[in-house]
């Protein structure tokens, strides 16, 4: 019979050669002899780390430890697998008894700050990762994630320094380009970001997320007829066509519709959904049988399309067509250019027994603006286009104003908190409590006499409903508003007011306070004027 070592370094051969079924049997046979055996454990738990079973990993090396507590690297690997069973605060306290047993040990270091990172927990990985280049200045993808950090926290030039660093030791750094494509945007550097993105293409020409990016740029800048070209590259994207091929219907790339059914399926948020569900009509007139596949909780608000367009949350059994394609690929394949954008709205209607119901509610006194200050929090999105609900004290102060919150989930605790000065009504327990989504709301604005709102899926209600809504931007806003101009070529009610400066909501509101005075004033006469 061989000797344990023998066997242990047949076992650790197996696991080098990735033969991981028979390296987890080598070791089981081990520790049948040596159950306390600190090294076979912690090497059984990698194997299962290796095969996915993230559980039994750290089983098995929590079952090491408990034999050596001193050994960094297992702390580290223990740490790797709490973090796959999102156990977050295991894993941060087991990185940090890593670091403290190897004050030098870059990985345990790299993915602590990570972790701190994808926890938003973001001035904490700021310093995990300057604390890593003071132990390694050249560390590209450390420069990189700490580029990320700092543009989440606004600080872009300071990211584009990092960047710059990245680039300067890998000029092939095809994320890094990307990325400072993306704060070079934010910095109005449109130019610049263009090249970057174009820089990011040519080193990886099949990446679809940097396509959408200049995609989107393009877009910002009023570029459609390349713009809608670039985004729609998402679409080809491996996983997606793998999904495509999956359902075993062709995608329509434009071919003439008349007489063919086609499966439209929704974008990937509320507002995109409400936006361009105006292409679903213009499709069907095309000679198209249109089938919309969208979520139950619009086909409500959304159900005006009429017969024309067949909307649906499930997929009936059986049913067969002849193309299916995104909500978001119509704009392209059907051309649309800044000046061809389809009009037709109002599109959406509010229920009138609702809209009358909530009439008798809010009742008739009063200038009424439906307001939103919050959107969903979202890495990508939301950071920099919500104010602080306080922001709108001077449209507050204005007499007559009556503000009613239209708001849902997200910044209602900003209620509690509101300055001197402002009041704010609010709807109910019951308001959009069902399971449709915007039935209330769009009923409510019905007896408003105007909308204030952010970026959200608020401002699409509105516009589809040809309601009055100012929309306040951040300095560089997402891509269908453009740049500059104050009106909106997707919806002619929509009026927006942009900032001055990066972070001058202050501005925006004080704006939109000096341009409600008038209003107010005229309404005020009027009333006067019908006083008996």
């Amino acid at each position: 019979m061989n000797s344990p070592q023998t066997e242990f370094q047949k076992a650790l051969a197996l696991h080098q050669r990735g033969q991981l079924e028979q390296a987890e049997r080598a070791y089981g046979a081990l520790l049948a002899q040596d159950p306390r055996n600190f090294d076979v454990l912690h090497l059984l738990g990698m194997v299962h780390q290796q095969r996915g079973d993230a559980e039994k990993a750290s089983d098995r090396i929590a079952e090491a430890l408990a034999i050596d507590e001193g050994v960094a690297e297992a702390h580290c690997n223990l740490a790797h697998a709490l973090r796959k069973l999102r156990r977050f605060d295991e894993a941060l306290a087991s990185y940090s008894r890593a670091i403290e047993l190897k004050p030098d040990y870059f990985e345990a270091g790299f993915h602590r700050a990570w972790l701190l990172q994808d926890l938003r927990r973001l001035e904490e990985a700021l310093a995990g990762y300057d604390d890593l280049l003071a132990i390694k200045a050249d560390a590209p993808q450390v420069l990189h994630n700490r580029g990320l950090v700092l543009h989440d926290l606004g600080r872009l030039e300071e990211a584009l320094r990092s960047y710059d660093r990245v680039l300067a030791l890998n000029p092939a750094s095809q994320p890094s380009w990307h990325s400072r494509g993306n704060v070079l945007l934010e910095l109005e550097r449109f130019q610049e970001a263009r090249a970057s993105y174009d820089r990011a293409i040519e080193l990886k020409p099949d990446d679809a997320e940097a396509l959408k990016s200049r995609g989107m740029l393009k877009l910002l800048l009023g570029d459609f007829a390349t713009g809608w070209s670039d985004y729609e590259y998402r679409r080809k994207h491996k996983s997606v066509v793998a999904a495509e091929q999956a359902n075993n219907i062709p995608y329509w790339e434009g071919q003439e519709p008349r007489g063919r059914s086609i499966l439209v399926s929704d974008a990937s948020g509320l507002g995109d959904t409400i936006q361009f569900s105006r292409y679903l009509p213009l499709l069907a007139a095309r000679g198209a049988s249109v089938t919309f596949f969208g979520p139950q909780k619009l086909m409500r608000l959304l159900s005006g399309f009429g017969p024309r367009v067949r909307m649906v949350s499930e997929l009936p059994p059986g049913q067969r067509y002849d193309y299916r394609c995104k909500l978001l690929s119509l704009p392209h394949l059907l051309g649309t250019e800044a000046d061809s954008i389809p009009q037709g709205v109002p599109y959406i209607q509010a229920e009138p027994e609702r809209a009358a119901q909530w009439r008798a509610r809010i009742g008739g006194h009063g200038f009424r603006i439906g307001i939103c200050w919050r959107g969903a929090p979202n890495r990508l999105f939301d950071r920099g286009r919500s104010p602080p609900l306080s922001a709108m004290l001077p449209i507050a102060r204005l007499p007559g104003v009556r503000l009613i919150s239209l708001q849902k989930t997200y910044g209602l605790d900003q209620l509690q908190d509101l300055p001197t000065g402002m009041q704010v009504e609010t709807l109910g327990e019951d308001f959009d409590n069902g399971a449709d989504a915007f039935l209330d709301t769009a009923a409510v604005m019905e007896s408003l006499d105007l909308v204030l709102s952010i970026d959200t899926s608020i401002t699409h209600v509105a516009g589809a409903l040809g309601q009055p809504v100012w929309l306040a931007l951040q300095r560089v806003p997402e891509w269908r508003w453009q740049l500059e101009r104050r009106d909106s070529p997707w919806y002619p009610s929509v009026r927006l007011f942009r900032q001055a400066s990066l972070g001058d909501w202050d501005g925006v509101y004080a704006a939109m306070a000096n341009e409600l005075k008038p209003w107010l004033a005229r309404r005020l006469a009027n009333e006067a004027t019908r006083l008996p």
